[in-house]
């Protein structure tokens, strides 16, 4: 069944979309994470068939044959694939949307802060590369951190919250779905 963009409007996405609309962007992109999101979307009422052919690829999946495929799904959702900047955001906003719900914080910081590494210390999410370090000086035992102000054993996970939260705030407009 064909939806249309108006019904595509009125449904929820996948947070997984996020990702997946920046896969190209992003180096090593598990693709698997496209199958899981395509079943993810069906349960959420999408019916496309291009979705439903996604959702049926085995694991492990061969990432060239999800990257040719890929658009396609996209395209039947109505879904904008990202590029540059907008793509670093939105595979990011999958992350720091977690942590701004407070939703394993340490474990998505560190997922940032290995893809803020991994980007040559990428000055978008250049934040929570500081507060993972910061985080890291406290767990050690250190009183003090170099790598932010303020930043103490009491506090550290309500900065590393705080700062998600402005981040969505201020980069929202970039990676969202219209």
């Amino acid at each position: 069944m064909a939806l249309s963009k108006r019904h595509l409007n009125t449904l929820k996405i996948s947070d997984l979309t996020y990702k997946v609309v920046a896969f190209r962007e992003i180096p090593n992109f598990d693709s698997d994470e496209c199958v899981d999101w395509a079943i993810e979307m069906i349960f959420l009422g999408y019916d496309t068939p291009s979705l439903l052919t996604l959702s049926g690829f085995n694991k492990p999946t061969n990432y060239f044959e999800v990257a040719d495929y890929l658009p396609t799904v996209l395209s039947s959702l109505h879904l904008t694939q990202k590029t540059g900047d907008e793509a670093i955001l939105s595979y990011c906003s999958y992350y720091i949307k977690k942590i701004a719900n407070s939703d394993n914080i340490s474990n998505n910081l560190l997922h940032i802060y290995k893809f803020c590494r991994d980007r040559k210390y990428e000055k978008l999410v250049y934040d929570f590369y500081l507060l993972y370090w910061a985080w890291n000086d406290i767990n050690y035992g250190y009183d003090y951190t170099h790598y932010w102000e303020g930043a103490k054993k009491d506090n550290i996970e309500n900065i590393v919250v705080d700062t998600a939260k402005k981040w969505i705030e201020k980069n929202e407009q970039s990676y969202t779905q219209h």
